[in-house]
């Protein structure tokens, strides 16, 4: 038999082999991109692998700066973990919302060891060797809890390191200079050579124990005498100084033992910019605007943010590196951390309780999974997020996890409550999701309920308790029984209920009147979710651009809130809305609810309408009152409204505060013009400017109406209650209507591979 002759040309097993040892870099450059973004996208990744690098380039096609020689700013920190963790998150947010914004919520809490200094693109993958290196030479690590001694004063409040364990701290960071000197810092790479001065414990020792190159030798290098320290918050009004004091002192720095190293970076524009995390999703309507979709963040300057007069300013996503104009009411303030890039993760204790896995497993890209919301931190550290493009993250589950266990609170006060010790024992791990048992009778209840799980909550219902006039847990109460029984009318304190409209079509689905008419103007449906016809208007398709329907969801959401007030016996006198259409059909619905739309005219008020400053191009086409009619709404046509549409068109100008006051006079003169209860049907605004006054409130800036709005989903429900010739605001007689995203189905997706 022959001799089989040895192949010397490339054959596919020495090629796959060969390919199995390409580094990411050297795999991004044979797909064909260029060194440099190449480069930049492993930097800006995390040097997380090629796919999601690779993402991350084609997600940045028309980021105008992917070109630009703009080194990434590199930071690390010694961030606290477990328990000690969750008391600073908890601080974090009460403290944001008893007092405020201040300076210490945007960074996670954390102790600075390197303040930020810039290195190339090229380096990255170094620098977070590096930090495992030194951790690793060091030998030593934690086995007691830092020291932290508490300081307080009128602009500045937080821990400082005791001199013992901030030097362990200090000699942590000078090795890493020494470290990052050795192996990176040479002639070749003069960006970094301003790295030494951003280390400051380097002062303590002699300049020929450095290890600095000729190239950075120049840097002028000066001791520095700042204390190590953990920033609980600073920048600060002095009026919030005795509130911020009672939360610090709840603090207990004795467990902070659980310590961990981060080198993160961030993206050189984000340096002096405010960072907005997206909330509602935009699709741009002008080649100008930006594209804004849930999970984003959008890099915007802070003095834009409280200076637009329309709600518009100029901003850069940091998911696709784009620049546009966006709605700023669109978006929510965060911590400037959550747009950075974690690189590394490295313990430092012994008893390791860390708040993230190895960082070589999470794709943890611009600090996503690291965000200062206790709720969404602790769900977060369980995810692994990815850089892709048109990703969205479902938070609804998590408020209604939130609001279940804000619900069952009062719960864990009864006598009844047992721990479940030999199931708690086996789960100390997670101190927050403790397994309790409920055990009560519930023999007037007219069906068998069963055991409610939540998480490990096991809960069985409590004991019957004679039923409330708002009691609209169950349809079984005694009350809803017997409807005229406790009539609301008899409590003669007055109600005004000021109600937010459903879901609209055009936030729901975008760009959508293009796709859902012909060009003769019939309407065509194009998802279960759109109505099914809608009515005539005279200015039929463009009127709806400005004046959008509901949803067939924000119809059921009105609904809802209508039987739930039939069940608690409310009693409505008089129902005012505004002229918007997707205000008039949520007031239909929830009068269908209330089974009171036969009883009440809707009074059209253009008073009620938002604020103008979000309509530059004047009031919107609304239908009129006989398209109305001709559509089967109940509209009271003999109406004389407080403010007429034609007054509103002088208001296009209107400040925040002139927003507010025309909201609460049209209010003051419906109250005047009437007696009994009001149901008012408008926009998210309506229940924080038809309220705040009345309440004895002083109108809000147009940076914290921004923020109050985005705690008002669709149709939320707000009540005004008159006690003694004073308004106070007071708990609805409902339950709110909560639930989560549905994106749409595409079934071709199956036949993908």
């Amino acid at each position: 038999m022959a001799t089989l002759p040895p192949r010397k040309s490339q054959t596919p097993t020495r090629i796959c082999i060969s390919k199995q040892h390409l580094t990411p870099l050297q795999t991004l450059l044979q797909m064909g991109f260029p060194r440099h973004r190449a480069e930049k996208a492993l930097a800006s990744t995390g040097n997380r692998g090629v796919q999601i690098a690779s993402d991350w380039l084609l997600a940045h096609v028309n980021d105008a700066s992917l070109d630009e020689c703009a080194p990434r700013e590199y930071i690390i920190y010694a961030c606290p973990t477990g328990p000690f963790l969750q008391q600073l998150e908890e601080f974090w947010s009460k403290s944001r919302q008893m007092c405020g914004w201040n300076g210490a919520h945007n960074y996670v809490p954390h102790i600075t060891l390197v303040s930020f200094f810039k290195a190339p693109d090229e380096c990255s993958l170094q620098l977070s060797k590096a930090l495992k290196q030194v951790v690793d030479m060091t030998g030593a690590l934690l086995d007691r809890p830092l020291k932290l001694e508490p300081y307080m004063s009128q602009n500045f409040m937080g821990f400082f390191v005791a001199e013992e364990d901030a030097n362990y701290l200090k000699r942590l960071a000078l090795q890493y200079v020494k470290e990052v000197s050795n192996s990176i810092i040479s002639d070749t790479y003069e960006q970094l050579d301003a790295i030494v001065a951003c280390f400051p414990w380097c002062g303590a020792v002699s300049s020929g124990t450095r290890c600095i190159p000729r190239s950075s030798r120049s840097i002028s290098l000066e001791p520095h005498v700042k204390s190590l320290h953990l920033t609980l918050a600073y920048q600060f009004p002095q009026a919030q100084f005795n509130a911020l004091k009672a939360l610090v002192e709840t603090l207990d720095a004795g467990c902070a033992s659980n310590w961990e190293l981060r080198l993160y970076s961030r993206d050189p524009r984000l340096a002096t910019k405010q960072v907005q995390k997206v909330v509602y999703p935009h699709n741009p309507h002008e080649t100008d605007e930006l594209e804004l979709r849930i999970g984003d963040y959008i890099y915007l300057n802070s003095d834009v943010v409280d200076s637009s007069s329309d709600g518009w300013a100029e901003g850069i996503s940091w998911l696709t590196g784009s620049t546009g104009h966006l709605p700023v009411n669109y978006t929510e303030r965060t911590a400037e951390s959550d747009a950075w890039t974690l690189h590394r993760v490295v313990q430092l204790s012994k008893s390791v309780a860390s708040s993230l896995t190895s960082a070589e497993d999470l794709d943890i890209v611009d600090g996503r999974s690291i965000s200062t919301e206790p709720e969404e931190r602790r769900r977060q550290s369980t995810l692994h997020p990815e850089i892709i493009e048109g990703s969205s993250f479902e938070e609804s589950e998590q408020s209604v996890e939130k609001y279940l266990r804000q619900t069952l609170k009062p719960c864990l006060e009864l006598p009844s409550v047992q721990l479940l010790n030999s199931h708690n024992l086996s789960h100390q791990h997670n101190p927050h999701t403790p397994t309790i048992e409920i055990t009560t009778n519930m023999s007037s209840c007219s069906t068998s309920m069963s055991k409610q799980v939540v998480d490990e909550i096991l809960v069985e219902p409590p004991a019957a308790q004679p039923p409330r006039p708002d009691d609209t847990l169950s349809v079984h109460s005694d009350h809803s029984m017997h409807p005229c029984s406790l009539d609301a009318s008899q409590t003669k304190n007055r109600k005004v209920y000021i109600m937010r409209h459903g879901e609209r079509v055009d936030f729901t689905f975008g760009t959508w009147i293009p796709y859902c008419f012909d060009e003769f103007g019939n309407y065509m449906r194009k998802d279960l979710n759109m109505p099914k016809t809608l009515p005539r208007r005279k200015n039929s398709p463009e009127g709806w651009q400005n004046d959008s329907p509901l949803t067939n969801v924000g119809v059921f959401q009105a609904n809802l809130i209508g039987q739930a007030l039939l069940e608690a016996n409310v009693q409505v006198d008089h129902v005012y809305c505004s002229p918007s259409y997707r205000c008039i059909q949520t007031c239909t619905s929830a009068l269908e609810g209330l089974q009171q739309s036969g009883q009440h005219k809707i009074k059209l008020e253009p008073g009620l309408f938002e604020w103008m400053a979000w309509y530059p191009s004047g009031i919107p086409d609304w239908l009129t009152k006989s398209e109305l009619i001709e559509a089967k709404y109940n509209i009271d046509l003999e109406y004389e409204p407080v403010q007429p549409s034609g007054e509103l068109t002088a208001s296009l100008k209107e400040s925040t505060e002139q927003f507010y006051t025309r909201n609460h006079d049209v209010l003051l003169q419906l109250l005047e013009r009437t007696t009994g209860n009001i149901l008012v049907v408008a926009h998210a605004t309506t229940l924080d400017t038809c309220s705040r006054q009345l309440t004895g409130g002083a109108p809000r800036s147009t940076n914290e109406l921004r923020q109050v709005i985005h705690k008002i989903p669709y149709c939320s429900l707000a009540t005004v209650e008159q006690v003694d010739g004073v308004w106070k605001l007071v708990e609805p007689e409902c339950l709110p209507v909560t639930h989560s995203k549905n994106p749409r189905f595409e079934w071709n997706a199956l036949a993908t591979t």
